[in-house]
């Protein structure tokens, strides 16, 4: 004969594990899963919050990064446009001096056609002296004499002579 099982049987061993399961569970949601879940959620709130931070921090680092870029370029352009004014200056201040010097040429050529014309005055003056004294020497030495005028142009001949020769000085 055959035996029939029952398609669902009642076990009390079945009931006393959901039983111990199901008060398992809530002891363990109370004292446990409470806990590990605002641990979890305090840790993810803390790892957005140093996220962000390091967002922040990134973003200041990138904004100083072009700060310092903008100096650099700011420098690099400051530092051509002082060489550029430098030379400029340097331009005009050798300039000055060309100018200087063309101005204390000049100076000194005129001053020296001032001394050449001086110098020359007072050739002129000593030259008509000479001249004059010989003159006056030439009519003396004629004056002695009576004499013809060939003799007289001998004289004046010899008394130039004598003078270019530096004999009276």
């Amino acid at each position: 004969m055959q035996t029939v099982q029952p398609l669902f049987s009642f076990n009390w061993n079945m009931v006393f594990s959901i039983i111990t399961f199901i008060v398992l569970f809530f002891i363990l949601r109370h004292f446990f899963f409470e806990r590990v879940h605002k641990m979890m959620v305090d840790r993810e709130n803390e790892v957005k919050t140093q996220l962000d931070n390091a967002e922040k921090a990134e973003e200041e680092a990138q904004a100083k990064l072009k700060e310092y870029s903008d100096r650099l370029e700011n420098a690099d352009r400051e530092s051509r446009e002082i060489i550029k004014k430098a030379r400029i200056e340097a331009r005009g201040q050798a300039q000055g001096i060309l100018d200087n010097a063309d101005a204390e040429a000049d100076n000194i050529l005129q001053n020296a056609r001032k001394e050449i014309e001086r110098e020359k005055y007072d050739a002129r003056k000593q030259l008509s002296e000479q001249v004059g004294d010989l003159a006056i020497k030439a009519a003396g030495r004629i004056m002695q004499k009576e004499i013809s005028t060939e003799d007289q142009s001998k004289i004046i001949e010899e008394v130039i002579k004598e003078g270019e020769e530096g004999r009276w000085n």
